[in-house]
């Protein structure tokens, strides 16, 4: 609902994730388990940039692909991000493998 304590409540929780993966990653140096977001982490600014393009595709083309923006069902928004995120990521390493990279 967008309130302090709620913002409050979202900031603890990404900072406890972040030190658990800092702490997974960096301190103990276990980074195999991230190998399938490794591209989106490399090519940053395709991985950034591409979701937009492709949306606004599945947008303009009145297919229903993104269906858990609108449910009322807190899980299903989770789920469906988090799946999107994935997809993202997926077709990053794509987009890699055939040499589409944006760089600056």
């Amino acid at each position: 609902m967008a309130t302090p304590s709620w913002g409050m409540i979202c900031s603890g929780i990404s900072f406890l994730v972040f030190a658990a993966i800092y702490w997974i990653a960096d301190a103990r140096g276990l980074t195999g388990w991230a190998c399938f977001v490794r591209p989106a982490g490399k090519h940053s600014l395709t991985t950034y940039l591409a979701p937009d393009i492709l949306y606004h595709a599945l947008w303009m083309s009145s297919v229903p692909v993104l269906i858990y923006k609108q449910s009322s069902e807190p899980l299903a928004a989770i789920l469906g991000s988090v799946a999107w995120a994935l997809l993202m990521a997926g077709l990053t390493a794509i987009l890699a493998r055939v040499h589409i990279r944006l760089r600056l």
